[in-house]
């Protein structure tokens, strides 16, 4: 198989299993719609090299259908995130089973810690207070943050799902606190107090990224971290992607691309002092 018909055959395969999940009744979790989620997102693995996943993206048929994947896979990972809210509400061991059986649970936990070091690693100053972007409905970025003794802050632009996360918080921490805002980044000016602020996977598209970017950048202490989350590669496809250039002005100070299960690959920059 040459390697044109490689990347022409796994485009299709893309392409195939996309109009899959586009025929299905009803966007739900169930068994059956998770398998075919699964199999879609193993297409996407990060272990394809560079130059194999820029002749995927490269191919007419996923350039055309790029912005549904992306605005499919931010509906069912909302979807997604308020399913296992709900079943953490109503569990009588809430921790048990987000330990045991959240499928991403050590993706999280993982993915979290190696940014928490980097971000003490990179500090000028000690960190204690910051502001998750984007907390959503099942904020384990946030709780892992709290567990790591940051004082945390969540802010989301969508209510209901920044109200379940308040409950998810206070279902497996009790004994903590913390601050939940619901507001749009962009009209949140107040954001001198922060150390760190983490900017998730799944907030805004490409130009509204590039719109939050701008207003934190205006509105940050000097000196103040910015954790992004991002995608390369075949990734792309399901996030709103940024790149170094799009962090500008920030001072980019660590990259980090996944190669592994994660799903996100990392950015971390500093204010200029």
């Amino acid at each position: 198989m040459t390697i044109s018909h490689s990347v022409e055959t796994h485009a299709a395969h893309i392409a195939h299993e996309y109009k899959n999940i586009t025929a299905m009744s009803k966007l739900e979790i169930t068994p059956d719609n998770m398998s075919k989620f699964h199999r879609f997102l193993d297409l996407l693995s990060n272990e394809h090299g560079s130059e194999f996943a820029t002749g995927v993206l490269a191919q007419p048929d996923i350039q055309q259908i790029k912005p549904g994947i992306q605005h499919l896979f931010s509906q069912a990972s909302s979807l997604y995130e308020r399913h296992w809210a709900q079943r953490l509400i109503q569990s009588e061991d809430s921790a048990t089973l987000l330990r045991q059986e959240y499928p991403y649970f050590q993706h999280y936990e993982r993915a979290t810690g190696l940014e928490i070091n980097a971000i003490y690693s990179l500090a000028n100053e000690p960190v204690k207070n910051v502001l998750m972007v984007g907390s959503g409905a099942l904020p384990l970025t946030s709780l892992a943050l709290l567990n790591a003794d940051l004082v945390v802050e969540n802010l989301d632009i969508n209510q209901s799902d920044l109200m379940l996360g308040k409950a998810v918080s206070e279902a497996l921490r009790p004994d903590k606190n913390m601050t939940f805002i619901h507001n749009d980044v962009c009209k949140q000016d107040q954001l001198q107090q922060y150390d760190v602020i983490w900017l998730a996977a799944l907030v805004g598209d490409e130009k509204i990224k590039d719109q939050i970017i701008k207003h934190l950048f205006e509105h940050m202490r000097p000196g103040a971290q910015l954790v992004v989350r991002t995608a390369y590669n075949l990734r792309t496809l399901l996030y709103p992607s940024i790149d170094e250039s799009g962090l500008l002005p920030f001072a980019l100070k660590l990259k980090v691309q996944t190669y592994a299960d994660n799903f996100h690959s990392i950015l971390i920059a500093q204010k200029p002092v």
